[in-house]
């Protein structure tokens, strides 16, 4: 297994960023946007790294949150103090950054996580595209709020704007057998990338976790993953950082998700609190989706969001919002048998006193469409059966309609 994790599935948007900076096309630069995680980085020190073996000169400033209170604090290597005139120390950033006139070669700037930029910094990145002096290499986190410097970037075509997706299935079943070195059998290919949902930041946390667990393991020369997916400290962090600080009211939105998903919006609305769930919208944590053209089905944006709460949330707290969703649900009637077993467990997995004569446990046939004439009185079988679920009361992962597995 190789360590360096190859540049796949980004060869075309290396080499139209490459063939722009070393060409004379009138491209001066290129805004890398995305979702954390995709490989923007990557892709522009790829870059980057082509343009330097062709003879350009290259320099690299990283914007960071903490950086960004301060005044040119990602340029902070190259202005030397900060006097009165913020004006005067731009033009000496640009002074020092831009090559002299009629010097060879050319230079090239990557500018990463530009939507942290302090005000003035990005003044600086678009005065150097808007002056020509260099070109420049910018990513960005789609979503973000970035400073209108860096927006007006690409909006006013001073560079062009690459928006980059997720890796395919197919490319990530190539990208893990390169990196591993051997087949991945194909069911193990799709947890993976489904889990990931073609993250390459996720992905690679997962499969090196999964290895050095040896739950990911080699089998007469075919890599398979068993067993279930344990979020490291590592992945987990980046996961929450994705999803930001989030009230209380956000995360049970989340947790509600998170141990019973999908959920109409409306049942989620009165579990949690309306206003939350349109927050929790804005904020990109989860898809709506219409089903029947008129009920809206409610997921995690991600995957691993369900998966980083599942495994921070107490014991207690899992029953008692199983509780609140399992009540909320009593009311309404069963789809199919799928569901009706999905509230089953759930009710089981709950802090709801045992009941096995009522609800969904006293007659799964009951409201999956059959008509009025159903009733809801459970059989002498099926009610010794569930009192003796209730009785063991097994700790157990609900069962969700989108499971990986």
């Amino acid at each position: 297994m190789t360590c360096e994790w190859p540049l796949m599935g980004r060869a075309e948007e290396l080499g139209l960023i490459s063939d722009a900076l070393v060409g004379e096309d009138g491209v001066k630069g290129f805004v890398i946007a995305g979702a954390a995680g995709v490989g923007k980085t990557r892709l522009a020190r790829e870059a980057l790294a082509v343009a330097a073996s062709r003879g350009m000169q290259t320099q690299w400033v990283a914007a960071t949150q903490s950086a960004q209170p301060v005044p040119l604090g990602a340029f902070s290597d190259v202005v030397s103090h900060f006097g009165p005139d913020p004006g005067l120390r731009v033009r000496e950033v640009i002074a020092a950054l831009a090559p002299r006139h009629g010097a060879s070669p050319p230079v090239v700037l990557g500018v990463d996580d530009a939507h942290l930029l302090d005000d003035l910094s990005a003044l600086v990145v678009h005065q150097l595209l808007l002056r020509q002096v260099m070109r420049v290499v910018i990513t960005v986190r789609s979503g973000e709020l970035a400073p209108d410097a860096v927006t007006s970037v690409w909006k006013d075509r001073l560079a062009e704007r690459l928006d980059l997706q997720s890796l395919s299935l197919d490319e990530t079943t190539i990208l893990l057998e390169a990196v591993l070195g051997g087949q991945l059998d194909s069911r193990s290919v799709r947890r993976l990338w489904t889990l990931s949902r073609g993250n390459a930041l996720y992905l690679r946390q997962l499969v090196d976790e999964e290895i050095a667990s040896e739950r990911l393991e080699n089998i007469a020369g075919v890599w398979i993953w068993s067993g279930e997916p344990i979020i490291s400290a590592s992945l987990a962090d980046l996961v929450a950082a994705r999803m930001g600080r989030l009230s209380p009211k956000l995360v049970d939105v989340v947790d509600s998700l998170a141990l019973c998903e999908p959920l109409d919006s409306d049942v989620l609305s009165r579990v949690t609190q309306r206003i939350a769930v349109e927050e929790a919208e804005t904020q990109g944590l989860i898809t709506l989706a219409t089903e029947d053209g008129s009920s809206r089905t409610v997921r995690l944006a991600h995957p691993l969001f369900g998966e980083v709460r599942r495994a921070g949330c107490g014991t207690l707290r899992k029953a008692r919002i199983r509780g609140q969703i399992a009540s909320e649900l009593a009311g309404h009637r069963c789809a199919d048998m799928r569901e009706v077993v999905h509230r089953a467990i759930l009710t089981l997995d709950s802090d709801l006193a045992p009941n096995p004569t009522s609800g969904v446990l006293a007659d799964p046939t009951a409201g999956t469409g059959g008509g009025p004439h159903q009733t809801s009185s459970p059989s002498p079988g099926l009610r010794d059966q569930c009192a003796a679920r209730w009785a063991r009361k097994p700790v157990r992962r609900v069962l969700r309609g989108d499971s990986f597995l």
